[in-house]
C-alpha cells in the first residue's frame, strides 16, 4: 500500500512552487514588456517616417499648430505651457501611414472617458508655447520644438524629440502632462528628428521643459 503525502511534504511542495513563481513571473512580465516596447518602437518609427514624408510634400516644413493662452491665478507660478490646438495625427499622417494600429501604444489599457475625438497614445511635439510672467497682458506666441523650423534648419537632430509616447490618449499638445508612459516606468519612448528611437528617462513634462524651452 502506497503511503500518501504528509501535510509537511505538501507544504514544502507548495512553498517550492511559490518560490519558483516569484522568480519566473517577473521574468515573464519583463519579456512581455520588452515585446511591447519593441512594438512601440516600431510604431514610433512608422509615425516618424510618415512625418518626414509629409515634410517632403510641404516644402521641407513640419506640420504646425496654434496654442492657447494661459491664465495665471496663483503665485509663485512665473511661467507655464499653453495647451496646443489639437493636431490629429491619424488625419495628419493618413496619406502616409495606412495602418491606424500604429497610433495605439501596445502597453495602453482602455480608459473610459479619456478619449477626445481621435485619441492617440503618441504625442507630436509641435504646439507648446512659453508665457510671460503673471501681471503682463501680452503672451509670447513663439512655438517651440521641431514644428516651427524647416527640416534643414534643425540642429542637434539626434537630440530633438519629434514624437513622445505618453500613453494617455490625450490631445496633442496638452499642458497637463505629469505622466509617465504606462509600462515604461520613469521614462518615455521618443523618436528624435534624426529617426532614432530611445527610451528616455523622465516624465513628459521633464522632456518638454528640457528640450523645448525658449532658449533650447
Amino acid at each position: 500500500m502506497r503511503r500518501g503525502f504528509t501535510l509537511i511534504e505538501l507544504l514544502v511542495v507548495i512553498a517550492i512552487i511559490a518560490i519558483l513563481a516569484s522568480i519566473l513571473f517577473p521574468v515573464f512580465a519583463r519579456a512581455r514588456e520588452m515585446a511591447r516596447r519593441t512594438t512601440c518602437t516600431s510604431n514610433l518609427r512608422q509615425q516618424g517616417t510618415g512625418i518626414i514624408m509629409y515634410t517632403q510634400d510641404y516644402d521641407e516644413t513640419f506640420p504646425v499648430a496654434n496654442f492657447n493662452d494661459v491664465t495665471f491665478n496663483y503665485p509663485p507660478q512665473t511661467h507655464r505651457y499653453g495647451d496646443g490646438t489639437p493636431i490629429y495625427m491619424i488625419d495628419l499622417l493618413q496619406p502616409y501611414c495606412k495602418n491606424r494600429a500604429i497610433f495605439v501604444c501596445p502597453t495602453m489599457r482602455g480608459q473610459p472617458g479619456r478619449a477626445q475625438s481621435y485619441p492617440t497614445d503618441y504625442n507630436y511635439l509641435c504646439a507648446h508655447g512659453w508665457s510671460l510672467i503673471p501681471g503682463f497682458s501680452s503672451f509670447n506666441n513663439d512655438l517651440h520644438g521641431v514644428c516651427s523650423h524647416p527640416v534643414a534648419s534643425i540642429g542637434r537632430a539626434s537630440q530633438k524629440p519629434m514624437i513622445v509616447c505618453d500613453a494617455m490618449g490625450e490631445h496633442v499638445g496638452e499642458a497637463s502632462y505629469d505622466v509617465y508612459a504606462k509600462g515604461k516606468i520613469g521614462a518615455q519612448n521618443i523618436i528624435y528628428v534624426d529617426g532614432h528611437v530611445k527610451l528616455t528617462p523622465g516624465t513628459y513634462r521633464d522632456i518638454v521643459a528640457l528640450y523645448m524651452a525658449p532658449n533650447n
